[in-house]
C-alpha cells in the first residue's frame, strides 16, 4: 500500500543508491575496526554510521511512496538526533578512557 504518489527523479534514485553504497563501504570498514579494537567507541561510531545507512533507507522508501513526507521528514531529522549523539558519546567516553584515575 503505497502512502502517496511521487515522481521517481532519476538523479535523486541515483544519488541514493551511491549515498547507500558509499554509507554500506564505510559501514563496513567501521564494523572491521570494531573487531579489531573491540572497545565502546568503535562500537558507537559504528552505530553513527548504520544511521547514516538507515537514513538512506529512509529517503528510498520514501522515494517509492512508502512513507508520507512529514513521517519521512520526522524520521531523517531523529537520525540525525541519533548520529549526532553517538558520534558525541564516542568522543566522551574515548576521552574518559584516555585519562588517568583521579585517587
Amino acid at each position: 500500500m503505497l502512502l502517496h504518489t511521487t515522481a521517481t527523479s532519476p538523479t535523486l534514485t541515483a544519488v541514493l543508491l551511491l549515498g547507500g553504497l558509499g554509507a554500506s563501504l564505510i559501514l563496513g570498514l567501521a564494523l572491521a575496526a570494531l573487531l579489531r579494537r573491540r572497545s565502546v567507541p568503535y562500537l558507537l561510531v559504528a552505530l553513527a554510521v548504520l544511521a547514516v545507512l538507515a537514513r538512506t533507507v529512509v529517503g528510498a522508501v520514501s522515494l517509492r511512496g512508502g512513507l508520507a513526507p512529514g513521517t519521512h521528514h520526522l524520521v531523517e531529522h531523529l537520525l540525525d538526533v541519533v548520529m549526532v549523539a553517538l558520534v558525541v558519546a564516542a568522543v566522551v567516553v574515548a576521552r574518559r578512557a584516555g585519562r588517568p584515575e583521579r585517587s
